[in-house]
């Protein structure tokens, strides 16, 4: 039996992730000290960062800051990997991790697979069984999940006309809006855990919520489509 494959960002953007932020760390340093050091020689009352200098850029000034620059570079590009987007397959679930946020799908669950903009798991009556930004490797992960026995990805969303934007009119319950409203303002403070979880309450409402994005991973909106509720008549309404 094929263990659990693990699958993260891709190989480009980790490289530029942990060497392009500790260099941009670094020339920020030597620019605070070349800065420091010019007002140094230019301020009577001011004597340079570690005493008065006789040149521009005290070589010591310059590698301490050079080397806490580097230090946060590496700070930042750690935690912005450790919030980005993790799968892990195996044969019985595919389990995604990101921030916050945690879900797990069973394997018997799972109908289709959409790697488009989003990573997108489906499972009976069309229900979005998980729904979040697609930031991994996508050859790895097809891999993987052709070795553990999932269905052939889809590479667009089988249902992305259904879709329309959030709107009172639009059909939905006042309490939909409320989920909805709070959805997006948990993804606005970056509580995704939250607006995963309220996901899945809509989910199970009978509505499907995608967000539109923009740069980054916050949200610009949200559009929905309908499906069957999963919940009981009178709960759905409620």
């Amino acid at each position: 039996m094929v263990g659990a494959t693990s699958v993260r960002l891709p190989r480009r953007l980790r490289t530029a992730l942990f060497v392009g932020h500790p260099t941009a760390g670094v020339l920020l340093g030597l620019l605070a000290g070349l800065g420091l050091e010019w007002l140094a020689q230019a301020s009577t009352g001011f004597d340079g960062l570690l005493g008065a200098g006789t040149h521009v850029g005290e070589p010591v000034a310059l590698g301490v800051l050079a080397g806490l620059g580097a230090l946060v570079g590496v700070l930042l590009a750690g935690t912005i990997y450790g919030e980005s987007l993790r799968a892990r397959v195996t044969p019985r679930s595919l389990t995604l991790e990101w921030d916050d946020a945690r879900v797990s799908v069973p394997r018997h669950l799972v109908s289709a697979v959409v790697l488009a903009e989003d990573l997108v798991l489906i499972g009976p009556g069309t229900v979005e069984l998980a729904r979040v930004r697609l930031d991994v490797d996508r050859a790895a992960l097809r891999r993987a999940l052709d070795a553990h026995g999932y269905p052939e990805p889809l590479t667009e969303d089988p249902h992305d006309d259904a879709f329309v934007p959030v709107c009172p009119a639009g059909g939905l319950t006042t309490s939909d809006l409320r989920l909805l409203e709070a959805r997006s303002a948990a993804l606005t403070d970056g509580a995704h855990g939250d607006a995963e979880l309220l996901r899945r309450q809509l989910a199970a409402r009978g509505i499907m919520v995608r967000d539109l994005h923009r740069p980054g991973r916050r949200s610009a909106g949200q559009q929905w489509r309908a499906v069957e509720s999963l919940l009981a008549p009178h709960a759905a309404a409620a």
